[in-house]
């Protein structure tokens, strides 16, 4: 789950097919990297102009096409990560090439044209800037969060934000980045859900009784955060939790007391472990106060 701090953007989940259908139609560069078999084959069985629950989403009650798509899926997706070194370059610099002969340096932030050269600028002739055309863009505000399921492809572009995950030793990378690239495992071990960004989107809740604390619970049990804005003179009290949690300053220096004791240092970046069982009260003076306090299994505890 990603909880923005500041505007933020990346690439998260597998877009609707339909809409990778007509990139494969509009995109000649992206088309090329496939090949003509699978591009054949993929455009055949999912029509862009299409709008189809199984097309569109794999939470479509029609499980069998949704199946059936998803293979295609990770045929086109397979494909494209294991295309040629030379082939991915000599592609990239094409679309490159034609997105500035077409004016695309003049495009606004957050178009196709502006995404694809600012990612062309970081990581030059990477595979990682074809899955502009295969993955959701999702873009959030400050207090915005997306949540994604375990083994689902997601790569940070822009912005910050608090960042929680399920215990994990595998970090599985194969674009977008200078480190250690496992392709075979990623395109196996990925379940090749699809649906639209706004799937992905989270709406926190009021935790308790508290007026200015968000509770983000996604729909597992290995963790929750709440999010408390304090704006200067305000202050807030979280109920006792039963279980251990972790609590992170991300904006201000103000008073936060636990079990009636106030606890210091109290600056942006400061990370507490707060026991089970523990009151907080977090209490603004002079300036905004924003913390993220993480724990396990919201289960009651809303």
């Amino acid at each position: 789950m990603a909880i923005a701090i500041t505007p933020f953007s990346g690439f998260c989940g597998f877009r609707p097919l339909n809409q990778i259908s007509q990139y494969l139609e509009n995109v000649p560069e992206f088309a090329a990297v496939i090949g003509n078999e699978t591009n054949k084959r993929f455009l055949e069985a999912i029509p862009s102009q299409s709008s189809q629950p199984s097309i569109t989403s794999s939470t479509s009650s029609n499980q069998a096409s949704v199946k059936a798509h998803q293979a295609l899926l990770k045929e086109l997706f397979t494909k494209l990560m294991n295309a040629s070194t030379e082939l991915v370059t000599e592609q990239i610099r094409k679309l490159i090439k034609r997105i500035e002969t077409e004016g695309g340096r003049n495009k606004p932030f957050g178009t196709d044209e502006e995404l694809l050269l600012r990612l062309n600028d970081q990581f030059p002739d990477d595979i990682g800037i074809f899955c502009t055309f295969v993955l959701n863009v999702v873009r959030l505000e400050p207090g915005q969060a997306a949540f994604l399921q375990a083994d689902e492809p997601h790569a940070y572009l822009t912005g910050d934000i608090v960042e929680c995950m399920a215990s994990s030793d595998n970090v599985v990378r194969a674009g977008l980045t200078p480190k250690l690239r496992d392709v075979p495992t990623l395109t196996e071990m990925l379940t090749y859900s699809y649906g639209p960004s706004a799937s992905q989107l989270m709406k926190p809740s009021l935790f308790k009784s508290c007026q200015h604390t968000a509770l983000y619970d996604p729909p597992i049990e290995e963790f929750s955060v709440l999010l408390t804005k304090l704006s200067p003179g305000q202050q807030d009290q979280h109920p006792p939790i039963n279980v251990q949690s972790i609590l992170i300053v991300t904006q201000g220096s103000e008073t936060i007391s636990v079990q009636g004791q106030e606890i210091s240092p109290k600056h942006e970046g400061q990370v507490y472990f707060i026991a089970a069982g523990t009151l907080v009260k977090i209490t603004t003076k002079q300036s905004d106060f924003v913390s993220d306090r993480a724990f396990v299994e919201a289960a009651g505890q809303a």
